[in-house]
């Protein structure tokens, strides 16, 4: 048995495809789903494209072609290839064996009147390009109509003209099912499993809702709004209780209408935007390379807002402007050095603390964040072994009692003879006196 192994240069490939592209569809890709998911992305959905020049299916070709065509390395169009699959755009099928070898399906972008009826897309690409390019988009795609009003329809149909059709040869219909023909495209590809329609239909049951009353195109429309506005069936139910017209249909209409207004309530009036989830497998390390090429990217004054969630006082600002033009030093060390201020200081900015701090880092000739977060790291290490050690010290030491030597005890009481002032000599009485110490010391120790 083979397994798949992962994407090789060897690996071969096939572009298919279930429609023949138009100025329209170019068009469509251009304005409506490049703001969805980038550039590089529609880019490599054209590149495909050219394989089936005149043909639906290409010759078997390499991924050594799109290393050596595109410039870039394979895991890096996987990620495309992932995009344009997620938005509806390319199918992937694969066959295992001792050559692998893929099947890129290009499917047909949806069209303007699909797209901007799209629950998803129409949401998605607002919330990417804001509401006057949104409108002129739309506007774009827009056609000039006629009032027929006041015009009656004077046409002929086919029998005034031509009469009644002989039986045609059925043999003429053979291999129809290999004719190219268009396809509507079906947009975001949105599984139904993911939302559960048993408890959907369980619930409705209660308000007499029966499962005729939920057609395919309803249960389309109900997956999709389930994931773009992250709705649950038991929610579901009330929106739907909502859409219900005087026939007791289901207006799609007042079914987006309700979840839209559903979601805008639970999130201060904002609609879901599109976002790429995070690779599970991504390292620690490239987490804080991103970390740290932000702080390098990004001004003091910036982060220093996006910390405190206010906008910094004019103090503040003109104090890293200060460090700025006298210390030259770069953002990326100037927002580690604010951070580690902050949170060692309970988040205060004590600016002669700051400025010994910025001038001490510019003689060490910190250049990035990466140089000053490494400093610190290893500041707080040598604080933390400096703490273990002193509690260890302090655990070993014997306390320690204070004595008071028998002499002048003797002295308090008056019990010293006079005789030892008068008769010894002075250097007598030295040499007591240090062996009274020796003494003492000795029973201290």
């Amino acid at each position: 048995m083979h397994y798949f192994s992962g994407l090789r240069p060897a690996d071969s490939f096939i572009v298919h495809t279930n429609y023949v592209q138009s100025s329209l569809s170019e068009d469509v890709l251009k304005r409506l789903y490049i703001p969805l998911i980038g550039l590089e992305s529609i880019a490599v959905y054209q590149y495909l494209s050219q394989f089936i020049n005149g043909h639906q299916v290409s010759e078997p070709e390499t991924h050594y072609l799109i290393l050596n065509e595109l410039k870039m390395n394979l895991s890096h169009f996987e990620q495309l290839r992932e995009r344009l699959e997620a938005i509806g755009l390319i199918k992937t099928f694969l066959k295992t064996g001792e050559d692998q070898c893929f099947v890129y399906k290009l499917i047909s972008p949806v069209m303007p009147a699909q797209f901007f009826n799209d629950p998803m897309l129409s949401v998605f690409l607002f919330q990417v390009v804001g509401k006057e390019r949104f409108q002129q988009l739309k506007k774009h795609f827009c056609t000039d109509t006629i009032d027929l009003s006041d015009y009656r329809d004077v046409s002929k149909n086919y029998m005034d003209v031509f009469g009644t059709p002989k039986e045609p040869n059925h043999s003429i219909f053979n291999d129809n099912e290999k004719i190219i023909k268009t396809n509507d495209s079906l947009g975001i590809p949105v599984h139904q499993q993911t939302f559960d329609f048993d408890l959907l239909e369980m619930l409705l049951n209660q308000n007499l809702i029966t499962r005729e009353q939920l057609p395919k195109e309803t249960c389309e429309l109900i997956t999709q709004l389930s994931v773009l506005y992250d709705i649950a069936p038991t929610d579901m139910r009330r929106i739907i209780l909502q859409s219900l017209s005087a026939d007791q249909t289901i207006s799609h209409e007042d079914l987006r209408k309700n979840a839209r207004d559903f979601y805008q309530l639970e999130h201060q009036g904002n609609l879901p935007i599109l976002t790429e989830a995070r690779k599970s497998e991504e390292t620690e390390d490239q987490t804080q390379l991103s970390w740290f090429e932000m702080m390098d990217t990004t001004s003091p004054i910036v982060m220093l807002a996006s910390i405190s969630k206010s906008e910094p006082t004019q103090k503040q600002k003109r104090m890293i402007e200060t460090i700025i033009e006298r210390e030259k030093l770069s953002f990326g060390v100037i927002n580690v050095l604010l951070q580690y201020v902050m949170f060692t200081s309970d988040m205060k900015l004590p600016q002669s603390y700051i400025e010994e701090i910025a001038s001490n880092w510019k003689k060490l000739k910190f250049e990035s964040s990466r140089q000053a977060y490494d400093h610190v790291k290893k500041l707080q290490k040598q604080q933390a072994e400096r703490k273990t050690e002193q509690k260890v010290h302090k655990t070993r030491l014997r306390p320690s009692y204070e004595k008071t030597p028998e002499w002048v005890a003797q002295m308090k009481e008056g019990s010293v003879p006079v005789a030892a002032h008068e008769d010894d000599s002075l250097e007598a009485e030295k040499r007591q006196l240090e062996q009274e110490l020796k003494n003492f010391w000795k029973e201290d120790n």
